[in-house]
């Protein structure tokens, strides 16, 4: 048999290894936010799938080590591969759902199998000399192929909803970056529009003129793996970020002298003037450690809150 040489732009795709993710941070800020990932490839080569907020015009790209020799958008709608791959995933689904349909039909026919079982009246006959005992060994039978189509349609809803998840995962973005460089790390970093962090405000009041001020941050749903920061400032204007561990942290305590509130559950109080640049935000109100309820805050410089009761 005569061997034919590969040809040469085939050796990359049989060669290279996958890429390997490292670091990845996010840092929200107030109008979006900002990632930072650092991603190992061994033969100069690798795709990044771009998010679906992901902000055009952002993406930023560095070869520590060497350089970079090529970028390219490629809308998700013009991915090959990504097409076909979702054109696989389809196909299994389709594949199980119909396993689905066989298996629910089988259990139909055993279940009718057992209830016609379960009405039969043994009669001893010559063919049949042990009735009962025949009975037995039928519904024995029946309800382990039950068990054995009840194993059968967990283990396949199971796989129908790992692919549900693949085709999700798959289908979303909405383009993908395909790096060229020389040397074996790439540093990508770019902007998201519709992700940010939002601010939250508990306001305390102890009863006895003193109050305390707290600025929470509310966070997306976060990803395993990744480190999490928030700035105070905008991508354009970032500021200090902070790290974070929790979808809801506390960024900043500020105290209250309380000038002014009324009645044994008051929904007004007047203080004052909180730190300037605050943003505003929804805050909840506390009365001696009990929850009265949430308004708006106004933020830097304001002087009252009120439930507007």
């Amino acid at each position: 048999m005569r061997l034919m040489p590969l040809p040469l732009f085939l050796l990359p795709v049989l060669f290279c290894q996958q890429a390997l993710a490292g670091q990845k941070s996010v840092t929200f800020f107030l109008d979006g936010a900002r990632v930072e990932q650092e991603i190992t490839a061994s033969c100069g080569y690798l795709e990044l799938a771009l998010p679906e907020s992901f902000a055009p015009g952002s993406l930023r790209v560095k070869a520590p080590g060497g350089s970079v020799l090529r970028v390219e958008l490629v809308p998700a709608e013009q991915d090959r591969r990504r097409a076909g791959e979702m054109a696989r995933l389809r196909e299994r689904r389709g594949e199980l759902q119909d396993r689905m349909a066989a298996l629910a039909r089988r259990e139909d026919i055993f279940s009718a199998a057992a209830r016609s079982q379960s009405g039969k009246a043994p009669r001893k006959t010559k063919a049949n000399p042990d009735p009962v005992g025949t009975l037995q060994q039928g519904t024995e039978f029946v309800l382990n192929q039950m068990e054995a189509v009840y194993r059968s349609k967990r283990k396949c809803q199971h796989a129908l909803e790992a692919v549900e998840r693949d085709l999700a995962a798959a289908g979303k973005g909405v383009a993908s970056a395909r790096i060229w460089i020389s040397g074996a790390r790439v540093r990508v970093s770019y902007s998201m529009q519709a992700e940010r962090w939002t601010p939250s405000y508990d306001l305390r009041f102890s009863g006895d003129g003193a109050g305390e001020l707290l600025l929470h941050a509310k966070l997306p749903r976060r990803e395993k793996g990744v480190q999490y920061l928030v700035s105070r400032g905008t991508i354009g204007e970032p500021g200090n970020a902070e790290a974070v561990r929790s979808d809801f942290p506390t960024l900043a305590r500020y105290p209250l002298t309380v000038s002014g509130a009324g009645g044994e559950q008051p929904s007004r109080f007047v203080f004052a003037a909180v730190e300037a640049g605050l943003p505003a935000g929804e805050a909840a109100l506390y009365w001696k450690g009990e929850y009265l309820g949430t308004a708006p805050f106004s933020g830097g410089g304001a002087t009252e809150f009120s439930l507007g009761r």
